[in-house]
């Protein structure tokens, strides 16, 4: 047996495979048993994401401004929990019950980038935050089919005296696979972190796919559904690119997203952006999309916060990866390469003008007419993309 088919056939609530830089485990059944297999197969991984949780965010700064951190943190998490489904608040508390930690933390790390943004506390770390996403349609590409790409990129400030990269490492470090066969819905397979139920980055078992983009905006909304369960209803909730959007577009929403969608059935992309009270969709031309940081619907323009030359010079960079004459090959050495093109647009342009960057925490690249995914972790040079076929999903080839 190989280690591919040892990981197509894992079961739900077995150990976790250790793949090329990342954990990948399958939890299954009814919102809390999935919370409690999560927690159970994670727990030491979960204590130790706390952990740095703790030490870097809400005891990571001295004095009177840590102190009010960890106040406004806390009760910025509190309104947001009260617009989280029901169904992902017991699938948090089987992962407090099994991983023996308090629902409050697991709550905190699944509503991180919300609550972060609503502080304003992602503003001053905006030119860092570097990711980039793209999707060729099938007209583009040797296979004729839908193609995505993401870099989710970011950076966390570390603890006062610590090493300025000590926590970006750790979420390079300890990312982990997670695929969800839930009951009544669609099963998918999450890039993320342990404890983590939202989605950032995630494809379904119908061929959907999202990828979400921070965008810093003007004004935030606390009391609203924190971004990654809207993703997550994506995932188990739609069959098409139109009800992917209609989901966006119809909840309330708590900051400003690029959240690139894929439909591989249907060969379909888009972008959408919004703000907590706007929201656009821009639809591929020439075949292909691609979104990093800021928003590019005309209607969007003046509803983000500052434009940084990294974001607009990453966006160049990937229309000239996607707009080549010839159509573009599927395998990794192909599309999945515009993941890890480190070129500048100049000798003076900073390192996160580039698709991937120092802030390149993973790279995925989807399949998704195929039910295939690639991920590539970016902790340390010379990591592979792996194969992470999916138990029981059609590969369709």
């Amino acid at each position: 047996m190989t280690a591919l088919e040892s990981t197509d056939q894992q079961l739900a609530g077995e150990p976790p495979k250790q793949r090329d830089g990342f954990v990948q485990v399958r939890v299954a059944g009814a919102p809390y048993e999935m919370g409690l297999q999560h927690g159970e197969l994670l727990k030491q991984e979960i204590h130790g994401l706390l952990d740095a949780v703790y030490h870097h965010v809400l005891y990571g700064q001295p004095g009177a401004l840590g102190w009010g951190i960890r106040a406004l943190v806390r009760g910025t998490t509190n309104l947001m929990a009260t617009q989280i489904p029901p169904r992902y608040r017991r699938e948090m508390a089987g992962i407090a019950r099994a991983a023996d930690v308090s629902y409050r933390d697991v709550l905190l790390v699944n509503c991180f980038d919300d609550v972060l943004a609503n502080l304003r506390l992602l503003e001053g770390l905006a030119a860092r935050l570097a990711c980039s996403g793209f999707a060729l349609e099938p007209e583009r590409t040797t296979s004729r089919e839908l193609l995505c790409g993401r870099n989710l990129d970011y950076f966390v400030t570390s603890a006062h005296g610590d090493d300025v990269w000590a926590a970006t490492n750790y979420m390079k470090e300890h990312v982990a696979v997670i695929e969800h066969q839930p009951d009544g819905a669609a099963s998918f397979a999450s890039v993320g972190w342990p404890g983590f139920v939202g989605t950032a980055t995630a494809m379904s078992d119908r061929g959907m796919v999202v990828s979400s983009l921070t965008v810093t905006t003007i004004r935030n909304r606390p009391i609203a559904t924190p971004a990654p369960f809207l993703y997550r209803r994506i995932m188990e909730d739609t069959n098409t690119l139109e009800d992917a959007i209609r989901v966006l577009q119809h909840a309330p929403r708590t900051q400003g997203n690029n959240v690139l969608l894929g439909s591989g059935d249907e060969g379909k992309a888009a972008v959408v952006e919004f703000t907590p009270w706007r929201f656009a969709v821009r639809r591929p031309e020439g075949g292909w999309i691609a979104t990093t940081n800021h928003f590019n619907h005309p209607s969007m323009l003046h509803h983000g916060g500052q434009v940084f030359g990294s974001s607009t010079d990453r966006l160049a960079r990937l229309g000239e990866l996607c707009d080549c004459q010839e159509p573009i090959p599927s395998e990794i050495g192909g599309a999945a390469s515009f993941l890890i093109d480190a070129e500048r647009p100049s000798a003076e342009a900073n390192e996160y003008c580039s698709v991937w960057n120092p802030c390149t925490i993973y790279s995925t690249y989807f399949a998704p007419a195929k039910r295939r995914m690639w991920v590539r972790i970016s902790d340390r040079p010379g990591r592979s993309f792996e194969d992470v076929r999916l138990a029981g999903w059609s590969a369709g080839d």
